[in-house]
């Protein structure tokens, strides 16, 4: 894979007091390890409160738009989207364990790489995979819509 796994990339500025818990270069060691492309990948600011943190959100999306005007050919965009949410500078060493020696970011590259091998009936939906700490203890939640 040449460049980054991901066709654009967002980061938004933070408030005193919050921090994302790793690096985008972990997140892109586990987008490669897993052999995953996203369309986007997202830093960003809020991801729940302080009684369940949200830590990231992997989605793939059924649709993303007409793609009518595009030239014949034309290869299709990955319907793959991840977002790392910022947590409070507090839970940041817990969070990032969580996703690291945790497993949740490796789980979520391994639901979006996937994501892409499901049967036809799931692909017609959007699909999103959440990682949040509730307690401390890191959870999971596949949702459809």
């Amino acid at each position: 894979m040449s460049g980054e796994p991901w066709q654009s990339y967002r980061r938004d500025r933070l408030p005193r007091g919050w921090s994302y818990p790793v690096e985008r270069s972990i997140v892109e060691a586990s987008l490669r390890a897993a052999g995953v492309v996203l369309l986007t990948l997202d830093f960003s600011r809020g991801g729940g409160d302080r009684a369940v943190t949200v830590l990231l959100r992997a989605a793939r999306y059924s649709e993303l738009g007409s793609t009518y005007h595009l030239p014949r050919g034309t290869p299709s965009r990955p319907r793959r989207v991840l977002t790392l949410y910022a947590v409070p500078s507090e839970v940041r060493a817990e969070a990032r364990a969580a996703l690291t020696t945790g497993s949740g970011l490796h789980r979520a590259c391994a639901w979006l790489a996937g994501a892409e091998q499901a049967n036809p009936t799931w692909l017609d939906k959007s699909h999103h995979w959440t990682a949040y700490l509730r307690d401390g203890v890191l959870g999971q939640q596949e949702t459809e819509g």
